[in-house]
């Protein structure tokens, strides 16, 4: 009975933990220094159902990419001190969820990693984390974006572009991949 109750209280702290990592970027969301940006899946049925021009392609696309997210989270700040800790959850993050690298990018002065969870096919994937950060000092900007979803890779950088998310310029380069 011991044995039980031990492996009940193991697995509660598990799934906590899970979670916690889940949640731990809302305590971002009142900082000052850092601007965060949560659109969550009501948004996304919402911009679905708006009504746009269906014969262009490109909008399909688009529409048929947003019906299907979960929610995008983006924290950016130009403080050192705070693009550091965001770094070090991002860190976390990838480690904890078993991410696997899609890519870096160092252009510019930044570096760009993208990670992935696996979805249902290659051209798609569960969950999409970016982090850019510059390794110049006078440039200390630090971007974090997390999007959840069905998400079809070659169409993503539309989503991002037309949102003007803040690193999406640097979802481009996933397009020839």
């Amino acid at each position: 009975m011991k044995q039980i109750k031990l492996m009940g209280l193991v697995m509660a702290i598990a799934i906590m933990s899970s979670t916690a990592v889940a949640q731990d970027f809302t305590k971002y969301d009142n900082v000052r220094e850092i601007t965060s940006i949560v659109i969550s899946k009501s948004m996304f049925k919402f911009m679905s159902k708006l009504d746009l021009d269906s014969n262009d392609e490109d909008v399909k696309a688009y529409l048929d990419l947003v019906e299907n997210l979960d929610d995008i989270k983006i924290y950016t700040t130009e403080s050192i001190k705070y693009g550091q800790q965001l770094q070090s959850d991002f860190n976390i993050l990838k480690s904890k969820s078993n991410l696997e690298e899609l890519m870096k990018v160092n252009s510019e002065g930044k570096n760009v990693n993208f990670y992935i969870e696996p979805g249902k096919s290659d051209d798609y994937v569960n969950q999409l984390l970016m982090f850019i950060n510059s390794s110049e000092a006078s440039d200390p900007q630090s971007v974090l974006m997390i999007i959840k979803g069905n998400i079809d890779l070659k169409n993503i950088s539309k989503l991002t572009s037309q949102m003007n998310i803040p690193g999406g310029k640097s979802l481009d380069k996933l397009k020839d991949q």
